[in-house]
């Protein structure tokens, strides 16, 4: 009578079920993290600018980035491809010995290639590839164009000298508001308020010119932002008109605080310091006159009586002095009893304009 052998009893079947589903579980949730891996590998090969060859061990071509393609002939069906097959704008053989140094001691290695027409340099960086399991399945090839480096490092060098002479002016509006300041207050109270007031404009005007540090600083802006900074309100206790006008950065600064000396002096003593008071502000661009000029006029209305003032302080040499020396302007003040007239001419200028454009 043969032998035969005891079938599997119904908790052995039960424990070898168990077993399976965990195996199996597992082996979906490796499935599901290689499959995002490879979902991330891809995203990133396509948004990536660096040229970027993967290559296995025999040298054939695994994945690669669009941006390769402006070294090496490469296209989709290529994969799988010898690397020595594919035609290329540099002389790659020359990199073959890398490569397999790379491979040998798993040491990364880097070195700087021409392409073949002399034009484009370009720094070959290699490195060993390691699978998902850490095993070296390859190497990873980066193209760096040197021109566009070297671009790039001018282009920092710039705005590290733009933004250390930015500092630089910046201190030295900040030292001589202060020290100006300090010249025409008569208490510490007058000067802390005066220092205060003026180095907010000056901080309001930076950020104007940080909005657009090319197309320069309009000028509706600058005078709107200085007025409504004192709580004016905007058609009952100001009006403003007039063309498009941007100012350069540094005009930009020494108008702003003309404006808030005037905004200051409406404030205490003028129209803005009673709530019927106004003030219309209007410029326009006068083409007859040599050379052609900006016209802005400051008007008060509905203030207290005005009266000279018994000496010039800090606005007054702004106004008159600063502007003249700056912009080769001319300040003319009227202080009509019905409210302060401030008329400003400053001649059109590159220097001082961005916008309109004029010729120096």
């Amino acid at each position: 009578m043969a032998h035969e052998e005891p079938g599997a009893s119904p908790e052995e079947l039960q424990l070898v079920n168990e077993e399976l589903t965990i195996i199996n579980g597992e082996l979906t949730h490796r499935v599901e993290e290689l499959t995002r891996a490879t979902r991330d590998l891809k995203s990133f090969l396509e948004s990536t600018r660096i040229a970027t060859v993967f290559l296995d061990n025999e040298l054939r071509v695994m994945n690669f980035t669009p941006a390769i393609t402006q070294v090496l002939h490469l296209v989709e069906t290529d994969t799988g491809r010898p690397i020595a097959h594919i035609k290329a704008r540099i002389p790659i053989e020359e990199l073959y010995d890398d490569i397999r140094r790379v491979l040998r001691t798993l040491a990364s290695t880097e070195r700087e290639l021409s392409a073949l027409d002399g034009g484009t340099r370009y720094i070959v960086r290699i490195l060993p590839y390691r699978s998902i399991d850490d095993v070296i399945a390859g190497v990873v090839v980066t193209f760096i164009n040197v021109p566009a480096i070297t671009r790039a490092e001018e282009r920092q060098r710039l705005l590290l000298a733009e933004l250390q002479h930015r500092v630089r002016n910046t201190l030295g509006v900040v030292r001589s508001i202060a020290r100006r300041s300090a010249d025409s207050a008569t208490t510490v109270e007058e000067y802390a308020s005066h220092l205060d007031g003026r180095l907010n404009a000056f901080a309001r005007t930076q950020a104007l010119v940080t909005r657009d540090p090319e197309g320069g600083v309009d000028l509706e802006y600058l005078v709107v932002e200085e007025l409504l900074a004192y709580n004016a309100r905007e058609g009952e206790q100001m009006q403003v008109s007039g063309p498009k006008v941007r100012f350069q950065p540094k005009a930009a600064e020494t108008f702003a605080l003309a404006i808030h000396e005037l905004a200051t002096n409406a404030l205490k003593y003028g129209a803005l310091s009673q709530p019927s008071g106004r003030v219309e502000i209007s410029w326009r661009l006068d083409e007859g006159a040599q050379p052609a000029e900006l016209v802005f006029k400051w008007r008060e209305h509905g203030g207290p009586q005005v009266k000279p003032p018994l000496r010039k302080g800090f606005g007054t040499e702004l106004l008159e002095r600063t502007l003249a020396f700056e912009f080769k302007g001319e300040t003319t003040l009227a202080f009509d009893p019905a409210g302060l007239q401030c008329t400003i001419a400053i001649p059109r200028s590159k220097r001082a304009f961005h916008t309109p454009a004029v010729a120096d």
